[in-house]
């Protein structure tokens, strides 16, 4: 779940689109061209910034979306399963919940279908020092500096993946079921996202829509994590308003939701022992191998914890058992933080919003145009 600001993007595959309708073909010769004319305007302005990278992104993106037809006409495709047109109908209900009862803004996303079958939706790339969570920066076009880099193409993404690592940093490669680009184009629902249950499915369209809505592009770790509070939220309640509060759609979405709380605590508590572990090293003037040397077993402690302390506390434990069995580093613990950190503070506005989610976003909003959209929000709840 990320922006296309952060460069989130996959591989270049043409993929066939069953069952296409005359209008749906015309849709995708003309982003074709589309494609093709941005692509050829673009190319005097990548000249010499990486231009492989770039065009790498304008091609993928056009492509994918000269691959998409209208949500209409594939929810009329016989080759999808049952399961999986179920799913593209659940789509549509939670986009139209998302603008109508939560306030989020979508533009055209999510109004058409791409068959990408189950590749992801992006690869990313983020990067950190070894002996500090000192995140990787790439600089980009107008975005400028940014830690996360995200490829269409695999293969590029791995190779830059393994540059990182030769140099001896922490190098965290993932893949992710979307991205957004902001509202600017039609994002698709995608036929992977469909392989998702329908807790995760709800989650992921509200996440994408809330960086279409409220966006800080020099806080990514901002961005992110109101984004992983809304979509979880968000979908509660749609859950709640769909079947009723007590029904077993809502309640199996209320496991879900409080485990994910629990998991949220773990990370947050793990990130606080490592930053201490790394600030005492460095006010002890230790050597940057024996820092290295040392982490290992503050990270063991943590996922030692976690079984112990965190995992009992969950109520679908066996979704989980992967957590413990992560091999940690400042990368990958840096990427997770990005996602989970202090969601309390938004959960802390809409509560004083009394539950308004659109309430609640005009604060959201505020807080973007707030050097310090966190501080801003916790002086927001304290003002009488």
């Amino acid at each position: 779940m990320h922006t296309f600001a952060s460069l989130v993007l996959f591989p270049v595959k043409w993929f066939r689109v069953r069952g296409v309708t005359s209008a749906a073909r015309s849709q995708r010769g003309s982003m074709a061209a589309l494609a093709a004319v941005v692509v050829w305007c673009c190319l005097p302005a990548l000249a010499g910034c990486g231009t492989d990278y770039y065009l790498q992104l304008l091609v993928g993106e056009l492509a994918s979306l000269a691959n998409t037809i209208p949500v209409a006409d594939a929810l009329g495709d016989t080759d999808l399963t049952d399961d999986e047109l179920a799913k593209l109908a659940l789509t549509q209900q939670v986009r139209q919940f998302g603008i109508d009862r939560i306030g989020l803004y979508a533009g055209d996303a999510y109004t058409v279908f791409e068959a990408n079958g189950s590749e992801p939706a992006a690869y990313v790339l983020s990067a950190s020092a070894k002996e500090s969570l000192t995140p990787y920066r790439w600089d980009f076009l107008v975005m400028g500096p940014m830690e996360t880099k995200g490829f269409f193409d695999q293969g590029m993404a791995q190779r830059e993946a393994d540059c990182l690592a030769e140099a001896d940093y922490d190098v965290y490669l993932a893949r992710a079921d979307g991205f957004s680009t902001l509202g600017f184009l039609p994002d698709p629902v995608r036929q992977s996202n469909l392989a998702l249950d329908e807790i995760d499915l709800a989650e992921l369209i509200l996440h994408e829509m809330t960086h279409s809505t409220v966006f800080k592009s020099s806080d990514l770790d901002f961005s992110e994590s109101l984004a992983t509070f809304i979509g979880r939220a968000a979908a509660q309640e749609w859950f709640n308003q769909t079947f009723g509060d007590e029904s077993t759609e809502a309640k199996a979405a209320r496991v879900r939701f409080a485990d994910k709380v629990v998991i949220d605590e773990f990370v947050n508590d793990l990130f606080a022992e490592v930053t201490r572990y790394y600030l005492d090293a460095a006010t002890g003037g230790e050597q940057r191998e024996v820092v290295i040397a040392g982490r290992q077993p503050v990270f063991d402690a943590g996922i030692a914890r976690f079984s112990t302390i965190y995992q009992p506390r969950l109520q679908d434990p066996d979704r989980w058992t992967y957590v413990g069995e992560l091999e940690l580093d400042n990368a990958l613990l840096l990427a997770a933080i990005r996602y989970q950190d202090s969601l309390s503070d938004y959960q802390a506005v809409l509560d004083k919003a009394g539950g308004s989610f659109p309430d609640a976003l005009v604060v959201f909003r505020q807080a973007v145009e707030s050097p310090d959209g966190r501080e801003f929000l916790r002086e927001w709840v304290w003002q009488p």
